[in-house]
């Protein structure tokens, strides 16, 4: 799986030295002057106070955002959600708000023109998780305001902190620019999306016909909630892609096994089972610890981590070694051989892997259906790194599986395809953000990327080719779960609505006045 200790540690030797001069700040290369002139000016100042005095106004806007249901797996509240969505752009002045049919769920396009000299792509996801209501402590469409420790007030919804309430917050800093400058510091252009939570199949269809105008964006700039409970903020300079794919061995499709229909299990003493087949396949696919990959040709395109990949790693391992993977060791014992944090940091960074998200092959209700399955599937999911793409990775799948006597197996991609994105921490966007963290005496964690996937490449691959950054204050949690929230009074360390809404503010000016090149 990518490199080797002995070939990392070569490759990082310079890094260590860079990641020793300073702290994460040492990424910033601010002008001159440049907090006193833009982030502490008098208009940013007139902003914030009036996101102070319309804060009930703001938190009415968050609960009229998530009270409107948008739950994609179910079809529940989409298009009132679209057309709600759209008001907001029109409350804006955006002369240009369009709904985009695709084959899925609709999207939506949306233009603000300022008249300025730069423009940012925005993306906005709309569509929710599911959720049992049962399961909540206050209904998860009622977005009511509950007490919370260790913050204050927060808002508990379905969306709340993903992504709807958060995206609400964001219209009310845009609202707020207006009011009292009555332009954006920005042109921006806005594509939405109505199923990200099923894997954004048809977003490229939102994408299409505006994809020349959005070649002509200076970068691509998500805002919303980044802090975690205790006020830490990291900042993901990317993101890994994702190869996902259902394999499916069949009775049929083999020609051996039961042919149209499951059979009772005694009969095994007589048929081949298309489900030991399907496992046997799997298990060509790595080594006996399912943690090497036998895949030929599957890591080949992997180009080694830059000396800015390896400047960012070494400053996390220096500078955060208590805070590394926090949340996975809440959830686990020990890493892949016994690695230690940092270590594992390295390969969830510049790795890639192949995970079984699930196997299926009958019943799977309470006690024993005694059954013989006449077809058997396995949901799996590679994650890429540069230089690795989607198509050619499910080549090599399809490859391995002919190469080992398995042709007869199936293979159907799933989701949308998210490629692998990359952003250099030098970028104007990137910069921008980081010079408002700092601003707020806030110092954040910068990975090279993240180890999860986005559509984020849609912009940042070509023939965009955005560089692309996201950035703001606040909290939120427990996103696809139960008593989902966002923070409305944080508390010292964590903003509530009116400082998050605050830090929107500054990051739009801030890139509106960063130098570009």
């Amino acid at each position: 799986m990518g490199l080797s200790r002995k070939e990392f540690l070569r490759l990082s030797a310079g890094g260590l030295a860079a990641a020793a001069s300073g702290g994460f700040f040492a990424f910033l290369d601010a002008p001159k002057g440049f907090a006193e002139d833009v982030l502490q000016s008098d208009r940013i100042r007139k902003i914030h106070s009036h996101i102070a005095s319309n804060k009930a106004r703001h938190i009415a806007r968050v609960q009229e955002y998530l009270r409107q249901p948008s739950v994609s797996s179910w079809g529940l509240g989409i298009k009132e959600c679209a057309e709600l969505l759209m008001s907001y752009f029109q409350r804006l002045g955006s002369k240009e708000v369009e709904l985009v049919k695709t084959e899925g769920n609709p999207g939506v396009w949306a233009y603000y023109d300022a008249g300025a000299p730069k423009t940012i792509s925005f993306y906005i996801m709309y569509d929710t998780q599911p959720f049992d209501e049962k399961e909540w402590g206050s209904p998860p469409l009622a977005a009511n305001i509950v007490k919370m420790a260790p913050f204050g007030d927060v808002i508990m919804a379905r969306g709340a902190v993903n992504d709807k309430g958060a995206d609400a917050m964001v219209f009310n800093a845009l609202d707020s620019i207006l009011e009292v400058e009555g332009k954006l510091p920005v042109n921006i252009m806005f594509t939405c999306d109505g199923e990200e939570e099923q894997g954004s199949t048809h977003f490229h269809q939102v994408l299409a016909p505006y994809r020349d105008r959005l070649k002509t964006c200076n970068a691509h700039l998500t805002l919303g909630p980044s802090q975690d409970e205790q006020g830490n903020v990291e900042v993901g300079l990317g993101s890994k892609g994702i190869c996902a794919v259902e394999l499916v061995c069949s009775g049929k499709s083999w020609g051996r096994g039961p042919q149209q229909r499951p059979i009772h299990s005694s009969r095994k003493a007589i048929l081949d089972s298309p489900t030991w087949r399907l496992i046997k396949a799997l298990n060509t696919m790595v080594k006996a610890d399912g943690n090497q990959i036998l895949i030929e040709g599957l890591s080949d395109p992997i180009r080694p981590p830059s000396q800015e990949e390896l400047d960012l790693y070494n400053a996390l391992v220096r500078k955060f070694s208590g805070r590394l993977l926090v949340s996975e060791k809440e959830n686990s014992k020990i890493w892949i051989n016994d690695w230690t944090d940092a270590e594992a940091l390295r390969h969830l960074l510049f790795d890639t892997s192949l995970n079984i998200d699930g196997l299926w092959s009958g019943y799977t209700g309470p006690g024993m259906a005694t059954i013989l399955p006449d077809r058997a599937s396995a949901k799996l999911d590679c994650r890429l790194v540069p230089n690795q793409e989607i198509d050619p990775t499910r080549e090599l799948i399809r490859r391995h599986l002919d190469k080992h006597g398995y042709a007869d197996i199936e293979i159907i991609p799933i989701g949308g395809g998210d490629e692998w994105s990359q952003t250099s921490v030098k970028a104007p966007v990137v910069q921008s953000v980081l010079s408002v963290y700092k601003e707020y005496g806030i110092e954040p964690a910068i990975w090279p990327r993240e180890a999860g996937s986005s559509p984020e490449a849609q912009y940042t691959r070509p023939p965009l080719n955005l560089a692309a950054a996201q950035g703001g204050l606040g909290h939120g949690g427990r996103a696809h779960s139960h008593d989902e929230y966002i923070v409305i009074e944080g508390n010292e360390k964590v903003a509530g609505l009116v400082r998050a809404e605050q830090s929107y503010v500054d990051i739009l000016y801030a890139y509106a006045n960063w130098p570009e090149g």
